[in-house]
């Protein structure tokens, strides 16, 4: 059962990266254009929207982890019953594991939307009245 909610866990914060980086790119499909008009090349447009990427995953990570192990807390304190209590303990290697799998799915998602950037119609952007 554990492994089950692991892999959906994983799925469900591959998916959020996904659509917040796809939607990040069509939100901002104007100034992206702008851009590449100026004269960036591929590699910096890429590694400019990819940074953000990043940044915004690692304080992600940095805020959600301590607020993750309270939410825990309070949990089991709250739902606690007379005759059963569950404490809350986790390994300091769980929290390495999961903050480096949120910056690799991160990584991956970064590689999969560097197409979408290279999709993007610089005249057609420009064109569009916001």
């Amino acid at each position: 059962m554990v492994y089950v909610l692991l892999v959906l866990a994983a799925a469900l914060s591959f998916t959020v990266v996904f659509t917040l980086s796809n939607t990040n790119i069509s939100e901002r499909e104007r100034e992206l254009a702008t851009i590449k008009v100026l004269g960036f090349n591929r590699r910096e447009v890429y590694r400019y929207v990819n940074r953000e990427t990043l940044v915004l995953t690692l304080i992600g990570v940095a805020v959600g982890l301590p607020l993750g192990y309270a939410l825990a807390r309070c949990l089991t304190y709250v739902l606690k019953m007379p005759s059963l209590y569950f404490d809350v303990t986790v390994a300091p290697t769980s929290y390495l594991i999961s903050a480096l799998l949120a910056v690799a799915f991160t990584l991956v998602v970064n590689v999969m939307t560097n197409r979408s950037l290279d999709r993007i119609d610089m005249v057609g952007a420009l064109k569009s009245a916001e």
